[in-house]
């Protein structure tokens, strides 16, 4: 295994994941057109970001010459079923933990009646007249069912980036060499592929550090965002940084377990389709750094202790004692 040339890898991608969203967003800020419509900027600016990890990921593979193995773009569904399960559901009992203990901390600010969904309903004649508890339970059905699904293929962008390449790079850099591969040919096989090599520990790392580098990466978007609604900007960047990481937790669970960029790609839709829920039973103004949604402190403890869970339960990088080399191959990303 060649540290040298992972770690040039990793340096290259960094430098073109964050110079070009980061550029665009500096060009963006002081703009007319942010002045002028900060909402087509904002738009701007963010498919700059959302659109930029997955290139960014091919444009090194062909920098240094690595070709197109290990892009973990097969499916994988039988295999990685139960991690398809759990990044999309999982979410979901996250959301809910992270609503639950913000209104439990701040009862003045919960509404059992739902007024915010009252206004919603009353917008269109088909849902004026249903119960707003009922129209909820429509909402999350909906959310979880097509919206998540579909946010999945929006989501694959950047899981292509930064779970699809970064993690399994930051993997191989933390991972110790098995003595039982031919050191000829660890310049040609990707620790994360390879029987041995792949340990609970490097993972570790790994996932906890692309969680940090993918929210400091967000800084330039959160702080565009302030200026349309001004909030604290310090306590928001570090409670955004705090969700990226334990998230990054669950989504490089479901990642290297199955082997597949997809269902961190569909865990990543999922939240980005569910974590306003908890706003649903919001009586006053949210404090975006502390809840109720999900970057905030209290609203996203939920996911915070959810990547706790898996990482004691040593679940992120698990793989069963009968792998053998057949197994190996089939870590592959591409056929």
């Amino acid at each position: 295994m060649n540290k040298k040339l992972i770690t040039i890898r990793i340096l290259i991608f960094l430098a073109l994941v964050f110079g070009v969203p980061w550029a665009a967003a500096l060009a963006v800020s002081p703009s007319d057109l942010m002045s002028e419509n900060p909402v087509r900027a904002m738009a701007i600016a963010n498919l700059c970001f959302v659109g930029f990890p997955w290139l960014a990921n091919l444009i090194t593979r062909l920098i240094t010459g690595e070709g197109f193995k290990n892009l973990w773009l097969w499916p994988k569904f039988r295999r990685g079923g139960r991690f398809y399960i759990g990044a999309w559901l999982l979410p979901l009992v996250a959301v809910a933990v992270g609503g639950l203990v913000f209104y439990l901390i701040t009862p003045d600010l919960f509404d059992p009646n739902l007024g915010v969904l009252k206004s919603l309903a009353a917008r269109s004649s088909t849902t004026a007249s249903l119960n707003p508890w009922v129209f909820l339970l429509t909402i999350i059905l909906s959310l979880v069912f097509i919206s998540s699904p579909i946010n999945m293929f929006a989501s694959l962008g950047e899981e292509f980036g930064w779970r699809g390449y970064l993690l399994q790079k930051l993997t191989d850099l933390f991972s110790k060499p098995d003595p039982t591969v031919s050191l000829e040919n660890l310049n040609d096989i990707s620790a994360s592929q390879t029987n041995g090599i792949f340990y609970t520990a490097a993972a570790r790392k790994a996932a906890l550090l692309t969680g940090l580098i993918h929210g400091i990466w967000h800084i330039p978007l959160i702080l565009l965002t302030s200026k349309l609604a001004p909030s604290s900007t310090v306590p928001t960047l570090l409670a955004y940084i705090l969700f990226t990481c334990a998230l990054s937790i669950l989504l490089s669970w479901a990642a290297l377990n199955s082997g597949s960029v997809w269902p961190a790609a569909l865990g990543h839709g999922t939240v980005n389709s569910i974590a306003g829920l908890p706003g649903y039973f919001l009586s006053g103004s949210s404090i975006t750094w502390i809840g109720p949604g999900t970057t905030g402190l209290i609203g996203g403890i939920g996911f915070v202790l959810l990547a706790f869970w898996l990482i004691i339960s040593k679940t992120p990088t698990k793989r069963s004692e009968q792998d053998g080399p057949d197994q190996v191959t089939d870590l592959e990303g591409t056929r």
